[in-house]
């Protein structure tokens, strides 16, 4: 605690000799700056004085100074030392200090460092890794410093639950050796034995990110290493098809999930697998000989697809290796393996052109760099201005001048003018544009401005027309705004609209991210028929439940298992209304009787359904009870970490007595053709103590 007020005090007050002009930058100066300032404290000191020097620089030249190596290195150090301050439990331990002044000593790696952080990564964590490195070989860290900064970048988080796909257990998938030091030191062992294809060392950061992204065994790399050499890199799109294509899975038996128990690279290569194996596997292949790579997933005519991307010896990216271009796959979809956010092939393209090969890059980033050391001051706003202005098409300037007008609350009409410079901008990249456009809709709706149904309105009518993904995403972003204000009529219009201007033009990307996110959105707040009419609207209008060329299809399969769980919710929550209806009416014996064994078995005493009898005579009669979410269930967790087979619908009610309120939960599961049993039931008081008795709680 001491050691923090220390150094925010010394931040604050900056005790160093102000110079007399920012110095100029070359190894003798920084060099002189690390050997005058041996102690954290020093260095806070030196670095709050430097900069003072920097934000008057600035306001002396404005813009000009971002793309000057002075300004740009001063700023490198000074963002090196904030690092330290702000993971500053990190530099407690001695050996971790030492190796931050090494590092900071070391342009190519520190610079490198505080230039690639993003907001969103985890800053203690990724200094951190980067901190372990340079104790494993430090010699290793500053040739390969590329590398070790996407590894400190990329591994600063965990990976998501379901990395690599959701088609395979996790189970199966043979994860570890997860050290990033361990992993790091495999590639620069394997660079120098020339099994890469590619040299890490000459690589920028933005292509190691997809190198790194990884978490399986090394021995999965070494297999690849060694038995992979017959695809030529020249061609090595033939990495997705060297993999058999497995018929038997996809002829009557839709096994769309990995079935054997190891998901390891010699697996697939032996049993063959469907597209998301085969592009796993041409992915994985392509890291472990030091290409990097991107896995991708999208919808077509007739369903989901997965395809991958790699990056060729020309240094061009090659995006489209297995996807099939008859079946109109409107977008690719992969992860940000910085941010793990979602990220679309055609934004990664726009970051291609757009990004570090353009000459006004280095400039803008330091722009943006020193926007946002200024916190959410109108200091940082100019800076945010000039980031934009000296590259238009960095879109990650835009969207931090958007985060910052929104945590300072700016006016909505000058957040207006700001939002239309950007639409205008961007107007030739349509994901980019409907972005900057949702974002709009969601300032507005803040500012309860009516402008946004307009605005709402364009995404949707822009993109009817070659732009099926956006258009889409417009219209189920706007039925769930509707949704949120409990406007159901509003929501199903703008659904039934949808259906009528894309039916059967949208293929997998209308089905499943429209149809099937609309009925989730009815039956989470309740609208059960809302849901059915939306089914039977869609089955009347469509032919989605049509089989393809080859059989049925995964839209048309996806339907029907829709239209089956539709039906089992509407007679489950027959029999629950049912059941119900005996408490109510004072048969609470009869209802535990009635319902199966476990909620038989937490029920059988007198004094609980004494207790249940008690809780609802003091809340009085019911007088109104409203479903307000219902969800279906293949299959329920025990407390013993095991399953029981349903199918269940669990489902939530707000119920009304004539002298009080309370929240209801409860649980059906189908014991037979035509019968549901009570499983689980919950009520809770929310509008005065002791309203309702609370009885055997949800399983």
């Amino acid at each position: 605690m001491k050691r923090a007020l220390l150094i925010a005090l010394a931040l604050a007050t900056g005790a160093a000799r102000l110079p007399a002009q920012l110095p100029a930058w070359n190894d003798d100066a920084q060099k002189a700056w690390w050997a005058a300032n041996p102690t954290f404290k020093q260095q806070v000191q030196a670095a709050n004085g430097l900069k003072r020097e920097l934000d008057l620089d600035y306001q002396k030249n404005g813009a000009s100074v971002f793309s000057q190596p002075d300004f740009q290195n001063w700023l490198d150090l000074y963002g090196w030392i904030k690092l330290g301050v702000d993971s500053s439990d990190v530099l407690t331990r001695p050996e971790n200090f030492q190796a931050f002044v090494a590092l900071g000593n070391d342009t190519r790696v520190s610079h490198l460092m505080v230039e690639k952080i993003e907001p969103q990564d985890n800053e203690p964590a990724a200094l951190g890794i980067l901190l372990r490195l340079a104790q494993a070989n430090v010699a290793d860290l500053h040739e390969y410093a590329a590398l070790g900064v996407a590894y400190a970048l990329v591994f600063d988080v965990p990976f998501p639950d379901d990395w690599p796909h959701d088609q395979v257990a996790q189970s199966a998938v043979p994860i570890g050796d997860k050290d990033p030091v361990t992993r790091f030191q495999f590639y620069v062992a394997a660079n120098r034995a020339r099994k890469l294809e590619l040299d890490p060392t000459l690589q920028s950061f933005e292509n190691l990110r997809f190198l790194v992204d990884s978490e399986v065994k090394l021995s999965e790399l070494q297999w690849a290493q060694d038995n992979t050499g017959a695809i030529a890199y020249s061609h090595f799109a033939d990495a997705f098809f060297s993999i058999e294509y497995a018929t038997m899975r996809m002829s009557g038996n839709d096994v769309y999930t990995w079935n054997l128990n190891t998901y390891r690279l010699q697996d697939i290569k032996q049993a063959g697998g469907i597209c998301v194996d085969q592009a796993y596997y041409a992915y994985m292949v392509g890291k472990a000989r030091g290409i990097p790579t991107i896995f991708f997933t999208g919808e077509g005519d007739e369903g989901g697809h997965a395809w991958f991307g790699y990056m060729d010896r020309s240094g061009a990216w090659q995006l489209d290796c297995g996807r099939y271009e008859e079946q109109n796959y409107a977008k690719g979809y992969t992860r940000d393996p910085q941010t793990w956010e979602e990220l679309k092939d055609t934004d990664l393209q726009q970051v291609i052109k757009n990004g570090v090969n353009d000459s006004n890059y280095p400039a803008a980033r330091t722009a943006l760099n020193w926007a946002r050391l200024q916190g959410d001051t109108p200091a940082a706003h100019s800076a945010y201005d000039d980031a934009r202005t000296i590259m238009p098409n960095l879109a990650e300037a835009w969207r931090a001048e958007a985060d910052y007008l929104d945590r300072t609350n700016t006016s909505i009409d000058d957040q207006k003018t700001f939002y239309d410079v950007w639409i205008k901008q961007v107007s030739p990249f349509a994901d980019q544009k409907v972005a900057a456009q949702r974002r709009l809709v969601g300032e507005l709706r803040k500012a309860n401005d009516s402008s946004a149904d307009s605005v709402e309105q364009d995404i949707i009518l822009q993109n009817r027309t070659g732009g099926i993904d956006l258009a889409v995403q417009g219209t189920i972003e706007a039925i769930e705004d509707h949704f949120k204000v409990h406007d159901w009529d509003g929501a199903r219009m703008e659904y039934e609209r949808s259906v009528r201007d894309f039916g059967d033009g949208g293929g997998g990307t209308f089905f499943f991210r429209l149809v099937e996110p609309y009925w989730y959105d009815c039956l989470e707040h309740g609208q059960v028929e809302q849901a059915g009419n939306g089914i039977r609207f869609t089955d009347d209008r469509t032919k989605l439940d049509q089989p393809g060329w080859n059989g049925p299809t995964t839209i048309s399969e996806a339907f029907d298992k829709m239209k089956k769980k539709q039906a089992e919710i509407q007679t489950g929550l027959g029999a629950m209304q049912t059941w119900l209806q005996e408490i109510d009416n004072g048969q609470a014996a009869q209802a535990w009787t009635d319902a199966g064994p476990l909620l038989q078995a937490q029920a059988s005493s007198d004094k609980w359904t004494g207790d249940v009898s008690a809780g609802r005579g003091k809340s009085g009669s019911v007088t109104a009870r409203v479903l307000t979410m219902i969800a279906y269930r293949d299959q329920w967790p025990t407390a013993d970490n095991k399953f029981i087979t349903g199918p269940f619908i669990v489902a939530k009610f707000a119920t009304t007595g004539d002298s009080g309120s309370f929240d209801e939960t409860i649980i059906f599961q189908k014991t037979g053709k035509d019968t549901w049993q009570a499983y689980g039931y919950e009520a809770k008081p929310v509008a005065a103590a002791g309203a309702a008795s609370a009885s055997v709680p949800v399983p």
